[in-house]
C-alpha cells in the first residue's frame, strides 16, 4: 500500500508540473500577442500623425525620423547593435503600418526585449504561486499520509486480540494489554475533563443546501472524530433545520481560538466532498465555550447568537462567545449598588447620530447611557435596567440622563435635537413628571429635546399618558414612537402635534434585504407615515444591503453601527 501511495504521489506531481508548464507557455504566448498588438497600435497612430501633419516621406525625412524615434521606432535597422549570434532573437523586426494613403515601413526591437520587465515580473509571480501551491499540496499529502499511518497502526494493534491464535502465554498477554489500553485512555479523558478545560458547542450554517440523498450526520461524525481524535469526547448531531451541532470536550483555554478555526477548516474540507462550489464565506460557525455544569439552554442561546453575528458579517466566518457564570451572578448580586452608580454619576453618555438617507445630513442624536461597573466594565442600558428593582431607581435613571443632556446642551449649544428613550414605567409615573417639570424649568432650549416611547406602551397606556403629554407640550418638546413592528400598531392614529417620527423595530430591520415580508411591512408603515406627514426612521442598520433596501422602501433616515460607533460627541462625565 505504501508503494501505491508513493507512485500516486509521483504521478500527481508529474501532472501538476506538466499543467504548470503548459500554463506558463500559454500565458507567455498570450502576453506576447498583447504586447505585439500594442506595437501595432503605436505604429498605426504614428502613420496617422504623419498623415495629419501632411509630411512628405522624402522632403520631410528628418522630421519623420524624429517622430519615429520619439515613438521607439527606426526608419533603418541598426545592424551592428547586436552580436550576429543573437540577431535572430534580438535583431530589429520590420513592420509596415498603413493609414489611408500613408504607408510606413518601420523597424523596432522585439517586444520581449523592450517589455522584458513585464515578462520577468509576471513569470516570477506565476512561479511563486506554483511553488506555494506545491507546498500546500505537499502539506495536505503529508497530513493524509500521517492519518493513514495512524489508522494502519491502530488496526495492527487490534489484530493480535481479534484474529491471531497463539500460545496460552501470548493470548494472556494480548488479553491483558487491551484492558490496560482502555484504562489509560479513560484516565486520560478523566484528566482532561477534571483539569478545568473547556467544552466547545458549535452550530454550523451552510449558504447552499446539500443533496437530499446524503447521510450528512454519518459523514460529519466520521470527519469530526478523525479530525479531533486527540480530544476525550466529540459528538455530532444534525438539526431539523439542516444545521449541524457539534460538541468538543477537554480543550485548554489557550487553544480555544485555534480549535474554533480548526473546526471551521475541517467542516469546510469535508463539505467540498459534496459541494465543490462552496467557499469559506459560505460556511458560518457560531461557538460557545463553557465549563462542566453550565446551563445548557443558555449555552445554546449564546451559540445561536454567535452564529447570527457570523452570518451578518461578510468577512468573518467564525464567532465565539464565552459562557460566563460570573457575569450574570455579579450583576445580579450588585443590583442594589446600581442606583448608587447612577447617583454618583459613574456612567458615560454617548450620542448615536440619525442620518438622512437622501442628503446624508445628521438630523438628531439619541442619548445612550453606559454604566461603568467596577468589575464588569461598561454595561449598556439593556444589561443593567432589568436589575433596577424599584420605581425610585428607575425614575432616578431617566432624571439623571435628562439632567446630563441639559448640562451638555448648555455647555455645547447645538441645533440638533437630542432624543431620550424613557423607561415605560416613567411614562405613567406622575411623580416622575412632577420631578421632570422641576428639572426642565430653567432650561431655555427644551424644544431641542425629544422623548421616545415604544409603540406597545403608546397603545396600551393612552389614557394614563395624558400628564406626560401635557408636560412635553408645555416645554415645546416632541415625542417619537419607537419599536414599531406593524402598521396596525398606529392604524387608528390621527394628527398628533407632539409626534415627530416613527422608529422601526430592530426585529423588522434585521436582514430586511433578504425577507420580502419585512419589506412589505415597512412599505405599509411608510405609507401610513406619509398620510400623517411623519418620517419613518430605521435603527440598527449594519450592512450596505440593509441601507439600500431601506432607501428604496422610502425610509427617511437611519442610525446604527453601519454609519459609526456610538459617538461620544460632546463630553464625558468625570468618573469618581
Amino acid at each position: 500500500m505504501a508503494i501505491k501511495l508513493k507512485n500516486l504521489r509521483v504521478n500527481m506531481l508529474s501532472i501538476y508540473i506538466a499543467v504548470c508548464l503548459m500554463f506558463i507557455c500559454v500565458f507567455n504566448l498570450l502576453l506576447g500577442d498583447v504586447l505585439h498588438q500594442k506595437v501595432h497600435v503605436a505604429g498605426v497612430k504614428l502613420a496617422q500623425q504623419v498623415y495629419d501633419l501632411k509630411l512628405d516621406m522624402v522632403v520631410n525625412k528628418e522630421v519623420i525620423g524624429a517622430l519615429v524615434n520619439a515613438h521607439g521606432f527606426m526608419l533603418e535597422p541598426e545592424g551592428n547593435s547586436t552580436p550576429h549570434y543573437f540577431s535572430a532573437l534580438m535583431g530589429e523586426k520590420s513592420d509596415i503600418f498603413n493609414y489611408k494613403n500613408i504607408s510606413l515601413r518601420l523597424y523596432h526591437r522585439p517586444y520581449w526585449v523592450v517589455e522584458s520587465y513585464i515578462f520577468i515580473l509576471f513569470n516570477l509571480v506565476i512561479i511563486g504561486a506554483i511553488m506555494w501551491g506545491y507546498r500546500w499540496w505537499k502539506m495536505l499529502y503529508k497530513r493524509y499520509e500521517s492519518n493513514f499511518a495512524q489508522a494502519t497502526r491502530a488496526s495492527s494493534q487490534r489484530l493480535p486480540n481479534n484474529s491471531r491464535v497463539g500460545s496460552n502465554k501470548s493470548h494472556e498477554e494480548g488479553a491483558s494489554s487491551v484492558p490496560k489500553t482502555i484504562k489509560d485512555d479513560e484516565i486520560e479523558k478523566l484528566y482532561y475533563i477534571q483539569q478545568g478545560n473547556y467544552h466547545l458547542f458549535a452550530l454550523f450554517y451552510w449558504g447552499y443546501p446539500f443533496p437530499e440523498n446524503i447521510d450528512l450526520e454519518s459523514h460529519f461524525k466520521l470527519v469530526i472524530a478523525k479530525g479531533f481524535g486527540e480530544l476525550p469526547k466529540v459528538s455530532v448531531k444534525l438539526l431539523k433545520s439542516g444545521g449541524l451541532a457539534i460538541t468538543l470536550q477537554g480543550i485548554p483555554q489557550a487553544k480555544l481560538d485555534s480549535y474554533t478555526h480548526k473546526l471551521h477548516q475541517v467542516i469546510y474540507q469535508a463539505s467540498l466532498f459534496y459541494r465543490q462550489d462552496l467557499s469559506r464565506k459560505n460556511i458560518k460557525l457560531g461557538v460557545c465555550n463553557y465549563r462542566l455544569g453550565a446551563d445548557q439552554s443558555v449555552v445554546y442561546q449564546l451559540t445561536k447568537s454567535a452564529l447570527e453575528q457570523a452570518k451578518q458579517s461578510p468577512w468573518r466566518h467564525t464567532m465565539r462567545i464565552p459562557f460566563s457564570h460570573t457575569h450574570f451572578e455579579v450583576l445580579k448580586s450588585s443590583s442594589k449598588d446600581l442606583p448608587e452608580y447612577i447617583a454618583k454619576k459613574k456612567f458615560t453618555l454617548f450620542f448615536q447620530p440619525l442620518f438622512d438617507l437622501n442628503t446624508g445630513e445628521m438630523l438628531q442624536h439619541e442619548a445612550l447611557i453606559r454604566i461603568r461597573h467596577k468589575s464588569l466594565g461598561l454595561l449598556s442600558a439593556r444589561q443593567f435596567i432589568p436589575h433596577l428593582k424599584t420605581d425610585t431607581s428607575i425614575m432616578q435613571l431617566d432624571i439623571t440622563v435628562i439632567e446630563h443632556v441639559i448640562s451638555i446642551l448648555n455647555k455645547e449649544p447645538s441645533q440638533l435635537v437630542v432624543s431620550i428613550n424613557l423607561h415605560s414605567q416613567n411614562w405613567v409615573n406622575r411623580r416622575f413628571w412632577k420631578q421632570f417639570a422641576q428639572t426642565i424649568s430653567t432650561f431655555k432650549d427644551a424644544q431641542k429635546l425629544q422623548f421616545e416611547i415604544s409603540a406597545e406602551d403608546f397603545n396600551q397606556f393612552k389614557a394614563e399618558l395624558t400628564p406626560a403629554f401635557e408636560q412635553i407640550t408645555a416645554i415645546n418638546a416632541s415625542i417619537v414612537i419607537d419599536n414599531i413592528l406593524t402598521s396596525d400598531e398606529f392604524a387608528s392614529l390621527t394628527s398628533f402635534k407632539l409626534l415627530r417620527g416613527l422608529k422601526l423595530g430592530y426585529e423588522l430591520m434585521h436582514n430586511i434585504d433578504k425577507h420580502l415580508k419585512q419589506q412589505r411591512t415597512v412599505q405599509d408603515i411608510v405609507a401610513k407615515g406619509e398620510q400623517l406627514n411623519l418620517g419613518v426612521y430605521g435603527v440598527g442598520v449594519e450592512t450596505q444591503q440593509e441601507l439600500n433596501t431601506l432607501k428604496n422602501l422610502g425610509v427617511r433616515a437611519a442610525q446604527g453601527f453601519y454609519f459609526t460607533e456610538p459617538l461620544q460627541e460632546f463630553t464625558q462625565v468625570t468618573l469618581y
